[in-house]
């Protein structure tokens, strides 16, 4: 009966959304004040970057963002706004890399 009863709610608490979006996003490189544009891949939970790599990130209603920095300022720091496209990543390791600027969807 435990059997039963666990195949018949299994369903209902297996429940996931995967979101596949990729990203088209420019602004202003901080550091070299440069205008640039970045392209984002975000899988899943799952941010895909060719110069930034693979993080996880913490995704809710109104942002994704990943924080892996340690207060010497080593390390990456990743946050887009889901209600208007503003986008900051830090990057703090040998090559400093700070980006502001706004994102759009790629359609395809």
């Amino acid at each position: 009966m435990k059997k039963l009863l666990w195949l018949i709610l299994l369903p209902h608490f297996v429940q996931a959304e995967l979101i596949s979006v990729e990203l088209l996003c420019s602004g202003i490189e901080k550091i070299q004040n440069q205008e640039i544009t970045e392209m984002i891949r975000i899988d899943g939970n799952t941010l895909v970057h060719k110069v930034h790599g693979n993080h996880f990130l913490d995704v809710s209603d109104n942002k994704i963002s990943m924080l892996e920095m340690d207060g010497d300022k080593v390390g990456l720091s990743f946050d887009l706004n889901r209600n208007n496209g503003d986008i900051e990543i830090i990057r703090g390791w040998d090559k400093p890399y700070h980006f502001k600027g706004s994102c759009g969807v790629i359609r395809r």
